[in-house]
Parts: C-alpha cells; sequence; structure tokens
C-alpha cells in the first residue's frame, strides 16, 4: 500500500477510507489520518470529520482486538509457537497493565509497534473491560486529534514541498547514479 494509493482513495472516498484505513492501519504512520488532514487543510474535509473518522476507526480496532483476546484467552494463544516466544514480552505487559494501565494503554496507543499488541493481550490476562474502554477511548481521542492537528497545520508546507520534491528528486536521484557509476568503476576490476 502506497502513499499515494492513500492520497488517492482520501482523495475520492473521503471520511469513510478514513474509517476504514485507521481500523487496519495500525502498525505504522496513521496515513490515512494524515492524508484526511493534508485534505482538510486544502478545503477538500473537514478537519473535525477527519479526527472523529480517525478515532472511530482506531478505538473500534482497539475494542475489536481486545474482545478478540478476551474471548479466546491466553490459553488458547499459547499453542502457537510464536506466542510462546513472546512470553517475556506478555509478561512484561502484564505487569505493565497491573502497575501503570494508563500508561500502557493511552501512551501505547501511540508506539507504532506496541500500538496493536496492547489490546489483544488486554483481553487475554483479563484485564477489566470498562478501565480499558476507557483509557482506550481517551488514547483514541488524543492520537486522532494529534494527528488531524499536525497534518492540517503542515498541510500547506508539505503541500508547498511536494511540488518541488520532484524534480529535486530526480536531480539527486542523477547525481547519485553518476557518483554510484564513478564508485563503481573504480572498484571493479578491469578485464
Amino acid at each position: 500500500m502506497s502513499p499515494e494509493n492513500i492520497e488517492r482513495w482520501v482523495s475520492d472516498f473521503g471520511y469513510g477510507i478514513i474509517l476504514i484505513g485507521t481500523y487496519f492501519d495500525h502498525f505504522g504512520i496513521p496515513l490515512f489520518i494524515v492524508f484526511g488532514g493534508i485534505a482538510a487543510s486544502t478545503g477538500t474535509l473537514n478537519p473535525i470529520g477527519v479526527a472523529i473518522c480517525g478515532f472511530l476507526g482506531g478505538w473500534i480496532g482497539d475494542l475489536f482486538l481486545y474482545f478478540l483476546g478476551y474471548k479466546t484467552g491466553l490459553n488458547y494463544w499459547r499453542q502457537f509457537a510464536w506466542v510462546r516466544k513472546l512470553d517475556r514480552a506478555i509478561a512484561f505487559t502484564d505487569n505493565m497493565l497491573r502497575t501503570r494501565p494508563a500508561l500502557m494503554i493511552v501512551l501505547g496507543r501511540f508506539l507504532f509497534a506496541v500500538s496493536k499488541i496492547v489490546p489483544p493481550f488486554a483481553g487475554m490476562v483479563r484485564y477489566d473491560v470498562r478501565r480499558y474502554i476507557l483509557f482506550s477511548l481517551v488514547g483514541n481521542l488524543l492520537f486522532a486529534g494529534l494527528y488531524t492537528l499536525i497534518s492540517v497545520s503542515a498541510g500547506p508546507f508539505i503541500i508547498a514541498q511536494l511540488k518541488g520534491f520532484k524534480i529535486s528528486s530526480i536531480v539527486i536521484t542523477l547525481v547519485l547514479l553518476v557518483i554510484l557509476g564513478n564508485v563503481m568503476r573504480r572498484f571493479t576490476p578491469s578485464r
């Protein structure tokens, strides 16, 4: 999934693709919210709509993973070898949910590698449902609001940079190819 595709989908499908994309995209930079915010900076979309769709997509995704983990339980997942290899991570998550649940759930939403590990593990270790829903709500509100605000604010700058980026990237690529060719000629044995 390339950024160009996401940009096109956001401009074509608007809020719906932000909601669906944010639901599925939890392992990297929230590109759907970012491109939605950039579109909102041009007036194509409403920033509040982008933030709400980003929030709902992330929160629904978190709740789905939490209840999946809650329903199946840790013993079910331990039958898989790759889960048994995560015993230290599971113990750490369990300890953090007992000692610092707000930190783990709210701020864990901002850690890309952790953001989709915490919900199912919280469910697997049977962390309190009401508290999880509350902390997940707060974390996703902050996450969607912050990314929408940053992308709407930086939207004009990003768009201005992209116009010159295409020409400069071609020039930089050509310069690097010339340098690479010279290095290759210098270090490869002659025939």
